[in-house]
């Protein structure tokens, strides 16, 4: 495989978990500050909307979101989508779980550390 398919494939794959991580991490960030969605009124969630969406790293984070599918695209066009998804999903799921261990202060249990191992032999077995 040469370097420009190897790159329209696999990388575009991994930019795209990039991306995508990246978008739902900097959205998380910006709720976490605002605290739970109230739907007590109509004014309420409109304020909180506007508030989510008066973030720089919201925005960059909705870009991030909406370019992904994209750069999935050129990847998908290029591979099985019998390996190209699950490693995806995979990668999507290390990616933001290393993210929130770090930087959110959620905890690496047990059962997650399981689960990663698992989803990592599902995807080695997926793609021999």
């Amino acid at each position: 495989m040469d370097v420009k398919v190897f790159f329209l494939s696999w990388g575009m794959l991994v930019l795209s978990v990039i991306t995508n991580a990246f978008g739902a991490f900097a959205i998380k960030l910006r709720l976490n500050e605002l605290g739970p969605i109230e739907f007590n009124s109509f004014k309420g969630v409109f304020s909180y909307i506007i508030s989510l969406l008066s973030s720089w790293l919201v925005i960059i984070g909705g870009v991030s979101f909406v370019i992904s599918p994209f750069i999935f695209m050129v990847a998908l066009s290029r591979m099985d989508i019998s390996i190209a998804y699950p490693v995806q999903i995979v990668l999507n799921f290390i990616l933001l779980l290393f993210f929130a261990v770090m930087f959110l202060g959620e905890n690496l249990t047990m059962t997650k550390t399981i689960g990663i191992g698992l989803a990592l032999i599902s995807v080695i077995l997926l793609q021999r």
